[in-house]
């Protein structure tokens, strides 16, 4: 079963493989849902535009009004938070979406946060579109080309959010970061939690999305899916 993913660049332009915790996230899925996957990388908006004509299923998508006329989303598999990474001198605080009025947002290209999101954005504040490349929007954020830059990741703790951009930018084989572009900090409250979920065209491969779903109840109920995501430090 062709699985479809949104891919993610480091700066050299280069496909980074999805993390081991995943990886074992889908191993799962393959031995309770009786299937085999056969991953394929794609950009968000051609991802979507694949899925919704019937290529496969896509792994790790969020609902929203729009993807819900053309396609089938299974039960959550995991949530996500929608952090606000700032520059440590700038004075903005986040306690709703009108506290983002006037400023500019560093977003993934194709990647939807919320209906109430997508509904301001070009009105109440600007946009700044970017590649995946998380170390490469940092070095915006922090040369002021863009106010806020938002990132997605399970951890429900700010300063570990923190900790894990530090060391992605340490980890990155470009070159070392200057120490204007560790200049950064998260902000203590997200901007949203994100479900995610398998998803199909509607009315294509609908027994498999069945089997998947029954999957990610088995999962739950046993604790093994938070076992393979939230393994005890």
């Amino acid at each position: 079963m062709p699985l479809l993913i949104r891919e993610l660049r480091n700066d050299s332009g280069e496909v980074v493989p999805i993390r081991e915790d995943i990886r074992q996230l889908l191993a799962y899925f393959e031995r309770e849902a009786h299937l085999r996957f056969e991953i394929r990388y794609y950009p968000m908006n051609r991802l979507l535009s694949n899925a919704k004509a019937g290529e496969g299923i896509v792994f790790g998508l969020s609902k929203t009004s729009e993807r819900l006329h053309s396609l089938r989303f299974s039960e959550p598999i995991y949530a996500n938070y929608v952090w606000l990474v700032t520059r440590q001198d700038a004075d903005i605080s986040f306690n709703e979406i009108g506290d983002l009025k006037g400023k500019t947002i560093g977003v993934v290209r194709g990647v939807s946060y919320g209906d109430e999101f997508e509904q301001q954005k070009h009105s109440m504040f600007t946009v700044e579109d970017d590649a995946s490349s998380y170390v490469a929007r940092l070095r915006k954020l922090t040369s002021k080309r863009m106010d806020i830059m938002l990132f997605g990741d399970r951890r429900s703790d700010p300063k570990e959010v923190e900790l894990y951009l530090r060391k992605l930018q340490q980890l990155d084989q470009t070159r070392p970061p200057e120490k204007s572009e560790t200049e950064f900090k998260v902000l203590n409250k997200p901007l949203r939690n994100d479900e995610l979920h398998f998803a199909a065209a509607l009315h294509k491969h609908d027994a498999v999305m069945d089997q998947l779903n029954k999957a990610i109840l088995t999962g739950k109920t046993s604790g093994e899916l938070k076992r393979i995501l939230l393994p005890p430090k």
